[in-house]
């Protein structure tokens, strides 16, 4: 049991760092309350790696991964355009839950069908032990976010904000098209 958890931890926390997901949480850090993002990214992983461990199979079985791609990548693109045009309220930062509940769908539909999720299902599939499994996964996944919120939060935050509304824009739009182009098998 105690393998399959290394296993899953390793396994995680490899494919997760640098990951688009990683980059989201990095870049909602600098707009938002570092702990609502944390909090919304790691809701959205238990629900996604739970599912991968759960009924993976099924959901495999059942959801095309090119259709999951390219809503997913459909979805990343139009916040990348929100994110540009949206005014900017200073006061954001300190009051509501805006962050935590925009963290939690973009890591959902950015994970769901991704490497991170397909990894935990074939782990749990072939080794067993699913609560192992999701437990070494969940670990790597909290100690991948915890390091983008703190560069989020803690470097990146004095840029200037133009200047980091337009690179969010842009790396968001550039994942949604990675998602259409690459995981989803459309090329142009």
């Amino acid at each position: 049991m105690i393998a399959a958890a290394v296993a899953a931890f390793l396994a995680v926390f490899v494919a997760e760092f640098g990951d688009k997901s990683q980059l989201v949480t990095l870049t909602m850090a600098c707009r938002y309350p570092p702990l609502q993002v944390l909090a919304g990214a790691m809701l959205a992983f238990a629900v996604v790696v739970g599912l991968a461990v759960g009924v993976g199979g099924i959901v495999a079985s059942y959801v095309p991964h090119t259709l999951v791609a390219i809503f997913s990548g459909i979805f990343f693109i139009a916040v990348g355009i929100f994110t540009y045009y949206r005014k900017r309220d200073h006061s954001e930062h300190c009051e509501g839950k805006a962050g935590f509940f925009q963290t939690l769908v973009m890591i959902f539909f950015a994970e769901f069908g991704d490497k991170t999720q397909l990894a935990a299902m074939f782990l749990a599939a072939s080794l067993g032990y699913p609560l192992a499994i999701f437990a070494g996964a969940m670990l790597a996944l909290l100690i991948n976010h915890i390091l983008a919120v703190y560069l989020g939060s803690q470097f990146i935050t004095r840029i200037n904000p133009h200047h980091v509304r337009i690179g969010s824009a842009l790396l968001f739009v550039v994942i949604g098209l990675f998602m259409i182009i690459f995981e989803a098998g459309i090329g142009f």
